[in-house]
């Protein structure tokens, strides 16, 4: 099967939005994406952030992929599934939020 891709150009506006930021708009993005699907289908998906992006906050990371983290119980295996084509910065501002979603204190879904 051929892996899957996400680019979130499209919720930057194809470069008019350089952060990605709130909850909510995470939450949006993951429905507007198909991401439940996503997370239930095999193979890869690759996530592509454009350069032109600056930040995605924590918790739009944990708006978009949250229920994914613990659909695939943790980290290890998020990241088997979604490999990220990110700048460095960006891959931090990722790590924050896997972290933060993987936390005791972060409600998963």
């Amino acid at each position: 099967m051929a892996d899957k891709m996400i680019n979130l150009g499209v919720l930057a506006q194809d470069g008019r939005v350089r952060n990605l930021s709130g909850k909510e708009r995470g939450v949006a993005a993951r429905e507007a994406l198909s991401i439940d699907k996503l997370d239930r289908e095999s193979g890869v998906v690759n996530v592509v952030v454009p350069d032109y992006l600056d930040a995605i906050s924590p918790s739009y990371f944990q708006g978009l992929f949250s229920q994914s983290i613990a659909r695939l119980h943790g980290r290890e295996r998020f990241l088997e599934k979604y490999h990220f084509q990110a700048s460095d910065q960006i891959k931090q501002w990722i790590d924050i939020g896997i972290r933060n979603a993987t936390s005791s204190r972060a409600p998963l879904i």
